[in-house]
């Protein structure tokens, strides 16, 4: 396994920064973490956690005789808005457990989910800062993309050998790579996601479309019979006829920027060579197409800067045409209250209105794309029960819990038996095929530093700059921030 020397100058400020904060304020820490954690009771279902969740401490039940041993293993998520990351391995737990009695075996596991709602920054510091004092959780729920770092850091337990389980089996191709980090595997997949192309139905009834021809909208996208070009020209007709203020609305995280590039075919990383590419040709493709976008008014440059939220408000309410976004923030218009006259809508609200359809191909016969980020799995190498922990990610893998979890917060099974499991949840179900038309930001080290290059790219053509000029920049950039790429 390749170790760098340091991580990141970042990641070691922070760790400092941590400590400062943590000895100086280590009573309140303690009383807040008492204050905000949640104990289960005896006669209580342990996984009652719903999107509202804000945080805390959950633990199985765990009855025995005689000399069995409780190990206690810690879960950990930084995200309260979807705790049954954390909160699925309380009936893992049990199923394993439930297992081991049967084996006869002298072990019981007794899991504290912990729900902790941090930014990744944040994340970032205090798994650094836990795993350097040897106060690190036995598993964490993450993003994929911080498993390159992590990895690279020697943080992680090897799980080499985890994808031959039964479990993993019918897993949907191509999502090993995204726990795959130096040719090694650090990670299991907790979940997927897509980020599809929204559009307004009844945007495209003004302009003459038929309920059938909006049917068929994204089955066309997905056998490349309606390209970019024709997205684009919609976009224009209802901006220009005021049916829409927005035409063509992207979300700005670097998952969701990605799909822009990834689209018009660029070449982000060599994954043999693990380096960075700067792909000339098709990068200056992909800012004249944003350029186009902008000069058009297709593309508000205001919308670039807005809050996603507010992006979602316009598209809930009719003012964009086209937008893109995540497929869990279906769950965000549920819940959330962006509607003007309803506030909080149903699923079949938000589907008789917006449709769902892939990135579409920038030639005919072309290929589609969406982006995923799926969270996922890793176990700390500080873990005192390796051989337990690696059994949990199994359990916690079953068809009905990722049911459990996507339901609550509008992700995708990763397995063909979980998405049998949403056949009943006409939302999933309908948007489950998405994920195989998946494409995934790199999980190198790097990966920040290169997303703000290409991030700070799109800013630099909403002000002004001409394409050619920032291909330059970001050559410039990559040079100054990255310890080798390919230019192409």
């Amino acid at each position: 396994m390749k170790i760098q020397p340091m991580l990141h100058w970042k990641y070691t400020a922070a760790i400092i920064a941590v400590l400062t904060l943590l000895l100086s304020g280590c009573g309140q820490a303690v009383q807040e973490t008492a204050n905000n954690t949640k104990q289960v009771e005896s006669g209580q279902n342990p996984n009652t956690a719903s999107d509202i969740d804000t945080g805390g401490t959950k633990e199985n039940i765990v009855q025995t005789t005689g000399d069995v041993e409780i190990v206690p293993i810690e879960v950990m998520t930084p995200d309260s808005s979807a705790p049954a990351r954390a909160n699925n391995f309380i009936k893992a737990a049990d199923m394993l457990n439930a297992q081991l009695e049967k084996e006869n075996a002298k072990q019981r596991v007794k899991v504290n989910a912990v729900v902790k709602p941090l930014a990744d920054e944040d994340f970032k510091q205090n798994f650094i800062f836990a795993s350097k004092s040897g106060n690190a959780s036995d598993i964490y729920a993450t993003t994929f993309s911080n498993i390159g770092w992590m990895a690279d850091g020697d943080y992680l337990l090897n799980l080499d050998g985890i994808e031959k389980e039964d479990v993993f089996k019918n897993q949907i191709a191509g999502y090993w790579d995204a726990v795959t980090w130096d040719k090694s595997v650090w990670g299991v997949i907790q979940d997927t996601e897509a980020r599809p192309v929204y559009f307004w139905k009844p945007a495209l009834k003004k302009l003459g479309w038929t309920d059938e021809q909006i049917a068929e909208l994204p089955g066309k996208v997905e056998k490349g019979e309606f390209t970019m070009d024709d997205m684009d020209k919609i976009a224009k007709d209802a901006v220009d006829q005021k049916i829409v203020q927005n035409g063509f609305v992207p979300t700005t995280g670097q998952s969701d920027l990605a799909l822009l590039f990834y689209s018009h075919n660029v070449e982000m990383y060599d994954q043999e060579k693990a380096e960075y590419v700067l792909d000339k040709a098709h990068m200056t493709d992909t800012l004249q197409w944003i350029k186009q976008l902008l000069d058009s008014k297709v593309l508000p440059a205001a919308a670039l800067a807005a809050p996603k939220d507010d992006n979602l408000k316009a598209m809930i309410n009719g003012e964009s045409m086209f937008m893109v976004a995540g497929v869990w923030d279906e769950a965000k218009w549920r819940t959330r209250g962006m509607e003007k006259t309803q506030g909080n809508v149903s699923t079949d609200f938000i589907m008789q209105n917006i449709g769902v359809m892939l990135m579409p191909p920038t030639e005919k016969g072309g290929k589609p794309v969406t982006v995923s980020g799926p969270w996922t799995y890793v176990v700390s190498k500080q873990t005192k029960y390796p051989e337990l922990a690696k059994r949990l990610l199994t359990y916690v893998s079953a068809p009905e819990l990722q049911k459990e979890h996507d339901e609550q917060s509008s992700h995708l099974p990763f397995t063909k038996e979980g998405q049998e499991q949403i056949k009943d949840n006409v939302w999933l179900n309908a948007n489950s095929y998405l994920i195989n038309y998946s494409k995934f930001i790199p999980n190198d080290p790097d990966q920040p530093k290169f997303a703000k290059i290409y991030t700070d790219a799109i800013k630099n053509i909403a002000s002004g700059k001409s394409p050619e000029e920032t291909v330059k920049w970001m050559e410039e950039q990559m040079k100054l921030n990255l310890d080798k790429f390919t230019v192409k």
